[in-house]
């Protein structure tokens, strides 16, 4: 089946494309995996670091050097535990509340 989409349509011509889809079928599908390494790939290429984050901790401890290094300032510890008690990790908070946040610290 051939399906013709137009491009650009004036008073006078109309250019339009031919789309001819290519049907696959389930063997063609990438893994969930395959797609995760692509993604990876495709962004290391653009310059972006891969960052293997094994545990929670890890991943406490990248937030906090992307804070600093963003916002030209070094915690100490203790400033750090306020800041991530109180801003970013309230126990008073779900997880909602504390994905909504994210973006705007």
């Amino acid at each position: 089946m051939t399906t013709y989409n137009i491009i650009a349509s004036t008073d006078e011509s109309t250019v339009v494309a031919e789309y001819a889809p290519h049907y696959r079928t389930a063997a063609e599908y990438q893994s969930e995996a395959d797609l995760e390494r692509e993604f990876i790939q495709l962004l290391t290429g653009q310059g972006y670091e891969y960052l293997p984050i094994a545990n929670e901790a890890a991943l406490i401890d990248n937030l906090r050097r992307q804070l600093e290094t963003l916002n030209d300032i070094k915690f100490t510890n203790g400033e750090w535990e306020r800041f991530f008690s109180e801003r970013i990790a309230s126990a008073n908070e779900g997880i909602v509340e504390k994905t909504r946040k994210i973006p705007l610290i």
